[in-house]
């Protein structure tokens, strides 16, 4: 197996990691947990941005703190996600360097 062809499979690797990276962030609540005080009683949110739009959700005190922690693993999995993605390009032009076509990347991708 030649060196492009190493690259080729590290490439594939990369673009699974990326797409199982990406499933577990869509699986995962966005936004932020709000707090609002209505006739003396605490009332949480999960609030997140659609376009312009900030929408909510009620959410029951009991289901906070997880809801909480799967944001923050969220988050987690979105730095990941950059760094993958930074990494994957870099491999990318080393690829084409190498002689490597468009189409074969387009190819693995898939």
């Amino acid at each position: 197996m030649s060196k492009s062809e190493k690259m080729l499979d590290a490439y594939k690797d990369f673009v699974k990691e990326i797409k199982d990276v990406e499933a577990a962030i869509a699986a995962l609540p966005r936004g932020y947990i709000s707090e609002k005080k209505i006739s003396g009683h605490v009332y949480h949110y999960l609030q997140w941005r659609e376009g312009e739009h900030v929408l909510s959700q009620y959410v029951n005190e009991g289901l906070i703190p997880s809801i909480r922690q799967k944001i923050v693993i969220r988050k987690e999995y979105e730095k990941l996600l950059k760094i993958l993605n930074k990494d994957l390009a870099k491999l990318e032009k080393a690829l084409l360097k190498k002689g490597v076509t468009q189409e074969e990347l387009d190819a693995a991708r898939e």
